[in-house]
């Protein structure tokens, strides 16, 4: 199917794909362990609860007992969520609890979930450089795999997309590779789209033109991909597209085209699906739900057979049919000023108790998020007002919702919008809405230059009490093309009241911010926290007990080279610095260790120190703490003689210029 418009000079199109003759597997892929998240947000109703975390709690998630535990190198930036599986087995290795991530290098890691090992690390393919994709900087330097893949524990595979380039063009593939060895078991399946155009003509998916950003989606035995286009910089090339492969060879299933129109009639097509990353969503019944981006600016373009540009689309399983859409009344003005509803994911509920038990919640550039009956999306009405359950206000959305049923039995809709991140109550009887709780401070989810919002997960032990907790990246809060870049930030609220911040730390970094949107999501398992960002992953968790078990702690670098930074010899504080409890004391020094609330520090005198860095990591000063980088750090001493950092700053490389230490 192919969504364009008779009422604009010429459409928007999105090319949508149907099964044919190939069979497919009956069922979903089944999930394993209750810890393993196998696919975006956890579940294919993009839920973001993490519902079996029975070791962090509301009371245990705090800068004493919980902080850092590993950094891991890696070899590129990753705008996919990591995903996890318990007990695998590794082809010669034995088994592991395992994270996957994949990288823009167009790398997959598989790595021990608990110490941070490389298990394996392939490659495939060179990834393409953003100058060939028009200079598109949404993702810099390069363009590899940029969606979140997905895990079918049943067969043992994990698929994702690969942006490769060969020198003169570019091509998407599809992967399917083995968890135990990362080998292929499928021949890669090349991405070719065309449909023919109402004057004749046909039109050919263009890689070039094209990002594949939405996380893929596993339903109906099929594996989903859906394209957008890189930025709006060839609209006249660029469709909204989802395509769906056979889970078991990768062959395609088909396309079916209701109309598109050509190009006589305009140049401006897009109708993007991208989602800042959010993966579509597929209902009990292998439903398959998305929504789309702005189209042509200049000419009204929507179309109720043809074309729904900004628009929540509910199609059939096997893309062969819409089944049910929405459309703002306002979907022009959104087309002229660029503010996409597609900018953020849908979330559909589990089913509820009441008259209406399917809902969904959907969101918007413009800063509204609609509640949504899923049985009948509202379609469109061009005089409006919009036949939806209900609209509020979330702030700007580069970001995408999650849902959680919390102690009192009641479900809870999260929001994460430049307002912050809020807490909806829902009720469903007498009749259904959703109410604002509390919500966190606005600026925590604001980002550079105004691209709002963030996309938020729970973890909790079932709807157990004072187990919910919320976490969030916050996006960078300023530019930097350098490496290691602008920081990103690990936050963590009590679910019950995020008025309650529980945690707030460093949890890696970003470049080229002003341009390429953060949507980086955290993902929870087994008493741990996954953040992916920059060239690494960083390894959240409860903390060993202070005092002697401390000093045994590995590196906080792991990779499958050796750090790059050795510790001078430790001296104690008292040795190193003095013995005064009132005088803040100024180093200049490298980071050569960083585990948790502690920061080994190599100084210029050939020996090193050990610090405590909670406190200034409490007042919010975030510094990179990547092996090799030079800082500057304020400490006072305790009566006991260990050294508590104040502050810590970034410093240039170290001179004859750099002050003396005091």
């Amino acid at each position: 199917m192919i969504f364009s418009d008779r009422n604009r000079s010429l459409p928007i199109v999105l090319v949508l794909f149907s099964l044919l003759a190939i069979p497919v597997l009956a069922a979903d892929a089944p999930v394993g362990s209750p810890q393993d998240v196998l696919t975006y947000h956890g579940d294919n109703l993009r839920t973001g609860w993490f519902s079996s975390e029975t070791q962090l709690t509301a009371s245990n998630v705090n800068a004493n007992s919980f902080g850092l535990l590993k950094t891991v190198v890696l070899d590129g930036r990753v705008d996919a969520e990591p995903l996890y599986v318990s007990q695998q087995t590794i082809l010669n290795k034995g088994v592991h609890n395992v994270v996957y991530v994949a990288t823009e290098n167009n790398s997959i890691y598989a790595l021990d979930a608990d110490t941070g090992k490389t298990l394996w690390h392939k490659r495939f393919g060179t990834p393409v450089p953003y100058q060939y994709k028009s200079f598109d900087d949404n993702v810099f330097p390069l363009m590899g795999i940029l969606s979140t893949p997905v895990i079918d524990r049943t067969l043992g595979n994990l698929y994702f997309v690969a942006d490769t380039y060969n020198g003169k063009v570019d091509s998407f593939h599809l992967h399917a590779i083995s968890l135990s060895s990362g080998q292929s078991v499928a021949k890669p399946a090349i991405i070719k789209i065309s449909a023919r155009l109402a004057d004749g003509s046909i039109w050919k998916f263009n890689p070039q033109f094209q990002l594949q950003r939405p996380g893929l989606l596993e339903a109906n035995g099929a594996i989903y991909v859906a394209f957008g286009s890189n930025g709006d910089i060839n609209p006249d090339q660029s469709r909204g597209s989802i395509v769906r492969y056979n889970a078991t060879s990768l062959l395609p299933m088909g396309t079916d085209v209701t109309d598109i129109w050509d190009p006589v009639h305009s140049t401006f097509l897009l109708s993007s699906i991208w989602q800042s990353g959010y993966a579509p969503a597929a209902d009990a019944s292998g439903g398959v739900y998305f929504s789309t981006g702005n189209s042509d600016p200049r000419v009204p373009s929507y179309s109720a057979s043809f074309n729904r540009p900004d628009s929540i689309v509910h199609l059939a399983g096997d893309l062969n049919s819409l089944v049910d859409s929405f459309t703002p009344t306002n979907y022009f003005q959104l087309d002229q000023a660029d503010l996409d509803l597609g900018s953020a994911g849908m979330s559909l509920l589990p089913d509820q108790p009441g008259s209406i038990p399917h809902l969904a919640v959907g969101g918007s550039k413009d800063g509204r998020a609609f509640l949504l009956n899923r049985d009948s999306l509202g379609g469109y009405s061009q005089s409006g007002p919009d036949n939806v359950l209900q609209t509020v206000d979330q702030g700007s959305c580069w970001c995408g919702p999650a849902y959680f049923v919390g102690s009192d039995g009641k479900g809870y809709i999260l929001t994460g919008g430049s307002n912050g991140i809020t807490s909806w109550q829902l009720q469903t009887s007498p009749s259904v809405q959703i109410t604002k709780k509390t919500s966190t401070q606005p600026d925590f989810t604001n980002g550079l230059p105004d691209y709002g919002g963030a996309i938020p997960v729970v973890s909790s032990n079932g709807t157990t009490a004072g187990t919910a907790v919320v976490w969030f990246i916050q996006k960078p809060q300023f530019s930097s093309d350098s490496d290691p870049g602008a920081p990103i930030t690990l936050n963590a609220y009590d679910a019950s009241n995020l008025n309650l911040e529980l945690f707030s730390a460093q949890a890696g970094t970003w470049t080229h911010a002003v341009n390429t949107n953060a949507n980086v999501v955290p993902t929870v398992a087994n008493g741990k926290v996954y953040v992916a960002s920059n060239k690494q992953m960083q390894i959240f968790g409860l903390l060993p007990p202070k005092g002697p078990a401390r000093a045994a702690l590995p590196h906080g670098v792991v990779s499958s080279t050796p750090d790059v930074v050795t510790c001078a010899p430790s001296g104690s504080p008292a040795a190193v610095i003095g013995t005064s409890t009132t005088t803040a004391h100024q180093l200049y020094g490298t980071v050569c260790r960083a585990n948790g609330a502690e920061l080994q520090l190599s100084l210029r005198s050939g020996r090193s120190i050990v610090v405590d860095i909670s406190k200034a990591f409490a007042r919010h000063q975030r510094v990179a703490l990547t092996p090799g980088r030079v800082v500057r750090v304020v400490v006072t001493v305790d009566p006991q003689g260990a050294a508590h950092a104040q502050k810590i700053a970034p410093a240039h490389t170290l001179s004859p210029l750099t002050p003396a230490d005091r």
